[in-house]
């Protein structure tokens, strides 16, 4: 055509592309324009097909049923007929559908099936019934009471079961469930830490408490591994008992993955010659293994030594600190004394907020709450030791009267009085960090946040004109 045009040039010829470069245009297409959906004709081709709308995924009904892992089982969002035909004939599913075709199908194994599903039923509240009892602390007798009471309610738990040796056995299936568990996000973790710390059983034995932490595609986990009596808490038989738990579980397997230890600041933990930590390095030959000091624990410890060095010099801290804890002894022992102070809030009009000990698991908090209940109850706590004082009142008691003219003397005193609140200001900012050091999901870039924000606070009432008068 071109040459009965006049002053006009053939263009030149596309060149062919090769098989290499149309396979690769396709995939760019499919890549950046070709938007691929699921066709419900393929579930007509193919029954075993199923799609989820809201996941956007293909799945094998046969393949879940008999398998735990595979595309088609998790979910496939290829959206293309070959990858369907190729999962059909593939060797996996094959052998899913055999599984699936010698399923009993008749009338008797339906009403198997119906009443293994009623037996699990029943056998579902005792489980709950025997979990209960275990995570309160609970005896086992308290597992046969706790069945009544589900009878006496309805619940058909049936008529076997109903025991406290039966209790014991369900605690137990229940503890190998959640060690397997454990064991699985172990055994996937590339790496562990062990928190340890000491503890007294109720027969007053010293005991030491073993935790691991893991980390499994981002995700920490916090598992309890065990406890261990120890015969002295010395940093031989403390190691010792580490080493025991974790080998009960796990034999040699931990040591290849243990890189840290968490404890509190004492010396047999963390001493430099012959610390817990120290002989763990030595008995797994990781002599990286990182000691951690607990930073709730080291928080408490600076907070103590900083009151110290304050009371030192001026003495009311410890006369504060006496006074907190002998108001919650003495209401907390007399019950007239308790039921007094009740009415003398009442009288107030004030909300009642007994006075709580100073110590305690949670250290900072405790003492927040301490500070918190004194400084509401000032006045219903002054009225009523003031009335105490009265030797015609009829709650007049000689040695309370006595305790109590004590205490209305260090509450009336001005001086201990602005230390209460000095020391709620400070106090309520420092158990903010320490509460947030003791969530169990808290990063190391959170806890750094929370200390400069509690570093700035403490900077203000430091250089504040109130508290320097």
């Amino acid at each position: 055509m071109w040459r009965f045009i006049e002053n006009v040039q053939e263009p030149a010829k596309k060149k062919a592309k090769t098989r290499d470069q149309q396979l690769e245009a396709q995939r760019e297409y499919d890549k950046t324009k070709r938007d691929r959906n699921f066709q419900p004709s393929w579930s007509k081709e193919f029954p075993w097909l199923t799609f989820d709308n809201d996941k956007k995924l293909m799945f094998c009904k046969v393949c879940q049923k008999f398998d735990t892992t595979g595309t088609f089982v998790n979910g496939c969002n290829n959206f293309r007929l070959q990858s369907v035909r190729i999962h059909d004939k593939s060797e996996g599913h094959l052998r899913c559908v055999g599984m699936a075709d010698n399923t009993p199908s008749s009338e008797g194994h339906r009403t198997l099936k119906l009443l293994n599903s009623a037996a699990h039923a029943k056998l579902r509240h005792l489980f709950m019934n025997a979990h209960f009892v275990a995570k309160c602390g609970r005896p086992y007798t308290d597992y046969v009471q706790l069945c009544k009471l589900d009878i006496a309610k309805g619940l058909d738990i049936g008529s076997t079961y109903l025991t406290d040796k039966s209790c014991q056995m369900f605690i137990s299936s229940i503890a190998d469930t959640i060690r397997t568990r454990q064991d699985a996000k172990i055994k996937a973790s590339p790496f562990i830490s062990v928190i340890s710390d000491g503890s007294t059983d109720t027969s007053s034995q010293e005991a030491e408490i073993v935790y691991v932490r893991s980390s499994v595609s981002g995700n920490v986990y916090t598992h309890f591994m065990g406890i261990r009596n120890v015969a002295k808490a010395d940093s031989t038989n403390i190691s010792n008992a580490i080493i025991n738990v974790m080998n009960d579980r796990y034999g040699e397997e931990w040591k290849e993955k243990l890189i840290g230890v968490g404890t509190d600041g004492a010396s047999v933990m963390l001493g430099k010659k012959s610390g817990v930590v120290v002989k763990l390095r030595e008995h797994t030959n990781r002599p990286f293994i990182y000691g951690i000091h607990c930073s709730a624990h080291r928080l408490e410890l600076a907070y103590k030594d900083s009151v110290n060095a304050v009371n030192a010099k001026w003495n009311t801290h410890q006369k504060c600190e006496a006074l907190l804890l002998n108001l919650y002894l003495f209401y907390k022992l007399s019950p007239l004394n308790r039921s007094n102070l009740k009415s003398s809030f009442e009288s107030l009009g004030l909300k009642v907020l007994l006075p709580t000990r100073v110590g305690g698991t949670r250290w900072l908090p405790h003492t927040k709450m301490a500070l918190k209940h004194l400084i509401h109850g000032h006045a219903a706590i002054v009225q009523h030791l003031e009335q105490m004082q009265n030797p015609a009142d009829p709650t007049h008691r000689k040695e309370s009267a006595a305790k109590g003219k004590n205490f209305l003397k260090l509450l009336k005193d001005r001086q201990n009085f602005i230390w209460f609140h000095l020391l709620m200001d400070i106090v309520l900012c420092l158990s903010q960090v320490s509460e947030s050091i003791q969530e169990a999901n808290i990063s190391l870039a959170d806890m750094w946040n929370e200390i400069e924000s509690a570093k700035t606070i403490l900077h203000k009432y430091k250089t504040s004109r109130l508290w320097r008068c």
